[in-house]
This record gives C-alpha cells, structure tokens and sequence, in this order.
C-alpha cells in the first residue's frame, strides 16, 4: 500500500525513506508482540479447556527472511537518514573513490602544466568527473595558468604512462566561454589547479572531488556530488549545490547573494555581504555569522528566517538552536529542539514542540509570538518596553516581573494578561507541559551598521546635488542621471534607453539600450528577458521556467519534476518519482528516446540562455562601472 501510494504521488520516496530509516525497528518490537500475543492467548484456551498446553509453531523461514530483509533495507535506509555517504556499509568500512582505484594496481604520479592567453570577458567552465578543483583568481597576465596532478593506478609502467597521456583535457575556448573537461578513467585521478582572471566568471562540476574557488570578482556555481565545496572571496552571486550528505560546505567574505541546496553535512558561513538561502537536508551542524542580507534555512525539520544577523546562528545536528544579535522579522518553524534567541530586534514568531524556548528581545520591541509544545518559555523584554501580553499554559506555572495576575481554569489551565506602558506591541505566549517566565532587563538596541562607502568624487563639469539625508542626484554633461537614495538604493539612466537600478535589499534591475532585461531579487532569484522575447526564470530553490520567443514552455522543478509544453501541441510531462506522460504533435505518445530529445534540445536552449545572462550581468557591470566614474567616460 505505501509503496502504491508513492506511484500515485500521495506519498514522497524521500520522505517515506527518512521515515523507514527512523522507524524500521519498531516492526520488529511490533512481531515480538504479535508471538507474545498469540503465546498468550494459547495458554489462556488451553487452561480454560483444560488441555495440555502447546505452543504453535515457530515462525516460518518465510516470515524471518522478510525479518532479515526489512533489518538489511532499515540499516542502510538509516545511513541514509544520517546523512552518511551514498551507500551505509561503504562509509562503516571507509570505502570511497581513492581506495577503490587502489584495486586498479599501483599509484604512479605526473604532473602537467598548461599556460594559454584567457579570452576577455569569457566565463569559465570545468568538469572533472575524479579529482580536485582548485580555482585562484590571481592571474594578473591575462592568461590561465592550469596544473593537473595525476595519479593512475595499474600495474605497469608502459601502461601508467599511456593512461596519463590520455588524462589530458579537452579545451574548447570561445570569445565568451573557456570549457575544461577531463575525462572519465577508471583507476585515475586528476587534481585541477588554475589562476585565472579575477572578474571571470566560474561554473564547476565535481563528481568525486572537493572544489576551492577564491579572490573572484563574478558570479560562481558550483555543483559537487560527492565532495566538499569551499569558497572565499568572492564578489558576485555564489550558487552551489551539494549532493553527499557527507560532505561540506563553506563560504566566507562574499560579496553577493549565496545559495546552497542538496544534501550535507556541516556548514559554515561568515562574512556574507548578501543574502543567504539554504535549502536541503544538512545532517551535520550549521554554522553562520555576519550576514547583511537576509537568512533563510529550510530542511524538512526546520525554517528558519530573518532579515539580518549582525551576530551568530548555529543549528545543531541533534536537539539545539541558537541565535544572537539578529533583526526581524524572524520565523522559526520547528520541532523537537532547544531553541535559546538573543538579542532578537522585532516582530518574532516561534512555533516548537518538544523543547524549550528563551528569547531575550532587544529594542525596538516588535510583535512576539510563541507557540510551544511540551516546553517552558522564558521572554526577557527591555525594561522600559511597551506592551499588550497575552500568556497561557496547561500543567506548568506561570511568574512574571510586571506584576499581572495569574488566573487558573479548567484542566490545569492558568494564564496571565495585561498592557504595559503604553501598550503596542503585541505579545503572546502559548505552551503545554511547560513553565512560562516573562521577565525584564536593561537591554541596549543593537548597534548600528557602519555607513556604506563614500562615491568617489565626481567630475567638476557634472552637476551633483546631495541632500541632508544622504540622498544625491548627479547628472553628467552626457545627460547621463545618477539618482542614490538615503537608503543605500541607486538608480542609473542613461540617455540611450540604458536604466540600472539598485536596491537596499540587494535587487537590482538592468535594462540595456537593445531592450534585454535582467532581474536579480534579493532571494537570490532572476528574470531574463531577451530582446526577442525569450523569457527565463530562474528561482531560488533551484526551479527554472523557460519560456522561448516561439512559445516553448519548460518548467523544471525543485523537487525533479519537469513539464514540457510546445507551439506544436507536444506535451510531457515528468514526475519527481520517475513517471511520465507525454503527447506529441500528432496526439500520439512519445517514446522514452523522443522524450528524452525534446528535453535535452530544451536544456540546451536553458543552457545557452544561462550563458547570455552570465553576458548580460558583464554588460551591466560594464556600464555600471562606465557610468559611475564620469572621467572615464567617452563622449
């Protein structure tokens, strides 16, 4: 039946897997049960007819093969769930990549060094299906400078050396893309070391391998299946995706929106001078502090938001939930855990069972709302703080330093309630089985940011306006218009149609002079819209909608899921469990080979589009720097 209901799509694999992983051996506490029962109940007969008693026989070897099944099916669905390597027996025995190779024979190492002029403002792509990768943006020749560590395994020489010269890449070098691909060998190992231009733009595939990318002035994407993922010093958009539970994830001063997705283990980010959206399951600990943007975690345990964290966040693989020195609004969703919030600045909402809930509010206080399950909660507001409260709870107690009346009912129920000051900001506070505590301490606001960086001068014939606030309008003698807002927001018009704008939150818009558009959201997500109409969405969580100038729809979903819809009257459709339906232009069903054409001349059409938006964010860069330093301009 469950597995029926995973076909229908009532039931997530994903999620029926974690779940067997959790629960496999209460079916064998369930069986002892059953022959516990059933021992019972023929001795109860046998006393009340007083015969002899007998046993029924044993279970049959049918029954204990499927015992030794489901034990052999729970034990790897846990490693699963744990979030060990791909398959559980391979991590308890330290099996990975390298030390299968080492069946192969002998380890022999060489070394290859590539140097070749790097195209200007072309973007970067390696694959590299076994081995590191290692990228520098510290060429300062305009070249790349690429070093391969290879290592074979055999057990001839004559053949070690024939197998690392066929351990070569494959490069094919445009005006706008550098592609790097090394092949796939049994029993060999290629390590990539490059430098290349700081403003290149960097896309990676790993398959076994860990990938380093650091001092980057532009966007990288990042994609490891069975590896670690490290990034520093990155000026631009950072967009990884992990797909080994085992491995991990670190990002530190970036200058730019950061997204991860998959599955890991421990991650850690500092530094973040954007957004930060991570989405999967993160079975290790997880580990933020500074972030200017806002923060969204979301497994399917937790969601976890706020609009900044001047402080640290860490969530931790077992029980515990920690934040300090954040600004709301904050949402947290969660179950089973202990969560301890300080120095939290407005509106918060909480919803916990299972844990215990301390939150220490700093001023300004906004609305706070605690749902809680089986836990105490502790609220400590300013001393001076203004507020409307509202407090319950069922078998626990409640104090409180306002002196507001505790008032029992029915069924252990007590509840306090009351305005403070002023009253405005709205508290509530709900919670069974646990103790409620609201106190009040001298608390300080949390410090400001420190102010953004001053433009640079601007050129004496350019008419520039600033006003008390911060605020400026500039205007060039090209008629070129420059408007920034107190807020840190900017607004760039050019005279041949180019507008670019800036916002507080990290969104921007780029419209050039030949009418292609490019959005980037604050979440990390983007809008392309090209000149003759082709129109790709990119969204956070990893989902794209492609629309073509002729009417091609193409949805590809978070979750793998896809859906195709053609001019033609082709439809497919593909689900996340595997399943599919398709319709071609004649009403009769593709083939799985038709099926898998259309969506791979769609991906590439997404490809090519990707590689439009990677020139289209140049471009804007481009002009961006063009207009923003008038000295440099030409008339």
């Amino acid at each position: 039946m469950l597995f029926l209901f995973v076909q229908l799509g009532r039931l997530s694999f994903n999620q029926l897997g974690y779940t067997f992983g959790r629960f496999w051996p209460l079916l064998l506490v369930g069986v002892g049960i059953v022959l516990l029962i059933e021992w019972a109940f023929d001795r109860s007969a046998a006393q009340r007819d007083g015969t002899p008693f007998h046993a029924r026989p044993a279970v049959g070897g049918g029954v204990i093969t499927l015992l030794i099944l489901i034990a052999i099916v729970g034990i790897g669905a846990s490693g699963f769930r744990d979030g060990r390597n791909n398959f559980f027996l391979s991590h308890r025995f330290g099996l990975n990549q390298d030390n299968i190779d080492q069946f192969f024979g002998d380890k022999h190492e060489s070394d290859q060094t590539i140097e070749q002029v790097y195209p200007a403002n072309a973007a970067l792509s390696v694959t590299n299906p076994r081995g590191d990768v290692t990228i520098s943006g510290s060429s300062d020749d305009n070249q790349i400078h690429l070093t391969i560590h290879k290592q074979v395994y055999t057990r001839s020489d004559s053949d070690a050396d024939s197998r690392a010269k066929d351990l070569s890449p494959r490069i094919n070098s445009t005006s706008n893309t550098f592609d790097i691909t090394m092949p796939s060998l049994e029993g060999t190992h290629a390590d990539l070391s490059l430098t290349v231009p700081s403003g290149t733009p960097i896309t990676i595939m790993a398959n076994h391998g860990d990938a380093h990318v650091n001092s980057i002035k532009a966007p990288v994407t990042v994609t490891a299946n069975h590896g670690d993922v490290e990034l520093s010093g990155i000026d631009g958009p950072a967009t990884t995706r992990v797909n080994n539970g085992g491995s991990s994830f670190s990002a530190h001063a970036i200058n730019g929106p950061v997204v991860l997705e998959g599955h890991g283990r421990d991650l850690t980010l500092s530094d973040i001078n954007g957004s930060v959206t991570l989405s999967g399951e993160f079975f290790g600990t997880t580990h933020l502090e500074h972030v200017r943007g806002f923060v969204k975690f979301h497994t399917s345990r937790t969601d976890f938001q706020l609009a900044r964290l001047d402080g640290e966040m860490e969530i931790s693989p077992r029980a515990d939930l920690s934040a300090s020195d954040a600004v709301g609004p904050v949402i947290l969703t969660t179950r089973n855990r202990n969560i301890t919030l300080e120095h939290i600045s407005g509106d918060l909402s909480v919803t916990n069972r299972n844990g215990s809930v301390d939150l220490i509010a700093a001023p300004p206080l906004g609305n706070v709302t605690i749902a809680n399950r089986s836990g105490s909660v502790n609220v400590t507001v300013p001393q001076q703080a203004s507020f409307v409260v509202q407090a319950q709870t069922n078998n626990g107690d409640l104090e409180n330093d306002f002196s507001f009346p505790v008032q029992e009912g029915n069924n252990n129920n007590k509840n306090f309630g009351g305005t403070a000051g002023k009253g405005g900001s709205l508290i509530r506070i709900n919670t069974t089985e646990g103790d409620i505590a609201l106190k009040k301490a001298n608390l300080s606001p949390l410090p400001p940011l420190p102010p953004p960086t001053p433009p640079a001068p601007r050129s004496k014939d350019a008419l520039n306006i600033t006003g008390n606030d911060g605020s400026s309008i500039y205007i060039g003698k090209d008629g070129v218009r420059i408007i920034s807002g107190a807020d840190g927001s900017k607004v760039i018009i050019g005279k041949d149609g180019l507008n670019i704008r800036a916002n507080s939150d990290g969104s921007s818009v780029y419209r050039s002079p030949s009418g292609t558009q490019l959005t980037e959201n604050a979440d990390g997500s983007k809008v392309y819209i090209s000149s003759t109409g082709t129109r790709l969405t990119q969204n956070a969580d990893g989902s794209m909608v492609y629309i073509s100038g002729t009417g091609t729809h193409y949805t590809k979903n978070a979750d793998g899921s896809k859906s195709y819809m053609a001019s033609d009257g082709t439809r497919i459709a593909l689900n996340a469990d595997g399943s599919q339906s398709s319709v071609g232009a004649g009403g009769k069903s593709l083939n799985d080979a038709q099926v898998r054409d259309k969506l791979r001349l769609a991906d590439d059409e997404i490809r090519r589009v990707q590689q439009q938006i990677l020139a289209t964010e140049r471009q804007r860069d481009a002009d961006r720097k063009k207009r923003a330093r008038p000295e440099e301009m030409k008339n």
